[in-house]
């Protein structure tokens, strides 16, 4: 079987496990752990950028409070779990699209140098968590010079 055709048949798969997915999402009222995917998590839009004195990680978590929200770091790894609770409908609903994620999080990050963890901050505004890992002073090669008292 050539390539192309193996490409097609999973993406037709793809696309009928997606269809299986919203229906039994749209049925069970999209609050059930998805049997379909390869992990029970869902990740979270997320960017991660470097700027001269820190990496920042911004995490887009609409529609939850920063209590419904850890972070831990380790060894390089930071990681963010939480559970994003769908509301109960007043009404019943019938979906025609549904993009929305609900259930348990994960998002584990490397982080590619060592950072101050005692100096590590998050803030969660605006549907947006933002943390600050502040990256480890370390001597620059540059000489000083230091005046004796």
């Amino acid at each position: 079987m050539g390539k192309a055709k193996v490409h097609k048949i999973k993406s037709v798969l793809r696309s009928l496990d997606e269809e299986v997915e919203f229906y039994f999402s749209a049925f069970f009222s999209g609050s059930y752990p998805s049997i379909y995917r390869d992990e029970l998590y869902w990740k979270p839009p997320t960017d991660v950028y470097e700027t001269e004195s820190a990496l920042v990680v911004v995490v887009e978590l609409a529609n939850m409070k920063s209590d419904e929200v850890s972070i831990s770091y380790q060894d390089r790894l930071l990681t963010i779990r939480g559970i994003r609770q769908a509301e109960s409908p007043t009404e019943q609903r019938r979906y025609h699209k549904m993009e929305i994620n609900y259930g348990p999080f994960e998002r584990k990050i490397e982080i590619p140098f060592d950072v101050e963890i005692e100096k590590l901050t998050a803030k969660y505004e605006f549907g947006f968590l933002e943390i600050q890992l502040p990256k480890t002073v370390r001597n620059s090669g540059k000489a000083i010079e230091v005046e004796v008292e």
